[in-house]
């Protein structure tokens, strides 16, 4: 204030001695004027600086892209159908007080599942069913995704039900592994929960959802490090009185060792992934994906073993593999291609283990519909 007023009886001496002198002039009134509107405009409070939330900050940063390596989706809704070939095998491995261990091998009847994929923005959603030849199996896939540049979340729920073959027979005597092979087992049913969330180092050059969303389209080759955490729960379900008749003795005794008659296995695992992902982009619209990630986890497993009313409690490491290759066309309006993933799943302990092995291969092509309003001009 003091200094506002100083500035006033300067500007009132300066006018009283320009009249002094010969008049004032209005250019000189002015800037006098202008002088002190600026000195009082110091002196206002200035508007406080509005900041970003940082969860808005966070998702910016989160879909920024460098534009010359990817280019950005120009529509709102992705529609597409898939088919879904699988190699699945699981092995049930008991080892008896003597150390002489039993293993049977299953397999899928049915390895091809179809159906429809819907997508809006960053949100995907799939259901195949099974269209094998026997009808006595009930088999779906649940496919459910969240795709950023920057992370991503892959949503996985398959159910198999009395749709499994006995593929391969170890520990049990010659006869019984030759007449025991390839004989359909209507007592091994699986459930299976998968999540997977990733983070994307290089997320500005490299993109994931080009490969497998087709939500983008990668430009220029580039590659990053991909790290993933990684959860799974299965459910094995055994009824070992329904194998066939070569699995029993002339008395109809079962030919299964204790630790393999478990009737139902749960397992719960947590595993982190670090691994190396890249796109190739060969030619224009056309993409190439290789994706490597070796992963360490602990397993917690429980099993019933109804021969001696015990309780299987199984706590350990395991390291797993996650594997991914991907081809696809894209040309923003319409696209086609095909995937290819590997997973393993091991629970190991001393007198009873698991091994589920799924490789799965996709094929697919859809359309995007819906253009976004900025993407018109």
């Amino acid at each position: 204030m003091k200094r506002f007023l100083h500035i006033i009886t300067l500007l009132l001496a300066g006018i009283a001695t320009s009249a002094y002198d010969g008049g004032i002039d209005d250019a000189e009134i002015h800037i006098a004027i202008d002088s002190v509107a600026a000195v009082g405009d110091s002196l206002l409070p200035k508007p406080a600086v509005r900041k970003k939330n940082p969860l808005l900050r966070l998702l910016d940063k989160a879909l920024d892209v460098d534009t010359n390596y990817i280019e950005r989706n120009k529509f709102n809704v992705t529609l597409m159908a898939q088919s879904d070939w699988r190699f699945k095998q699981i092995r049930l491995s008991g080892t008896d007080e003597e150390g002489r261990t039993q293993s049977l091998y299953f397999h899928p009847h049915s390895q091809v599942t179809i159906g429809p994929y819907v997508g809006y923005s960053l949100l995907f959603l799939g259901w195949t069913v099974d269209i094998g030849s026997h009808l006595t199996t009930n088999n779906s896939n649940l496919y459910l995704s969240l795709y950023a540049p920057m992370f991503g979340i892959d949503y996985y729920h398959e159910n198999d039900v009395n749709g499994y073959r006995i593929q391969r027979i170890d520990g049990f005597d010659r006869e019984v592994m030759e007449d025991g092979k390839n004989l359909p087992f209507p007592g091994l049913s699986t459930n299976m929960k998968y999540v997977h969330v990733y983070y994307i180092f290089n997320h500005r050059h490299f993109s994931y959802p080009a490969a497998y969303s087709q939500s983008t389209v990668q430009r220029r080759s580039s590659g990053a490090l991909i790290l993933g955490y990684n959860y799974s729960r299965q459910i094995i379900n055994f009824n070992y009185n329904l194998l066939p008749e070569p699995f029993f003795d002339t008395d109809g005794n079962l030919i299964l060792n204790d630790a393999l008659q478990v009737k139902q296995v749960r397992y719960t695992n947590h595993s982190v992934s670090l691994g190396y992902t890249y796109n190739w982009v060969f030619a224009r619209n056309f993409l190439f994906n290789v994706s490597a990630s070796p992963a360490i986890g602990y397993n917690f497993t429980r099993g019933e073993n109804l021969t001696h009313d015990k309780i299987y409690r199984l706590r350990n490491l395991n390291f797993d593999f996650i594997g991914k290759l991907g081809f696809v066309w894209n040309s923003q309006r319409l696209f086609a291609g095909w995937a290819f993933t590997a997973h393993t799943y091991t629970y190991k302990k001393s007198t009873f283990s698991c091994l589920n092995l799924l490789l799965s291969g996709q094929i697919y092509a859809g359309i995007n519909i819906w253009r976004k309003k900025n993407k018109e001009k």
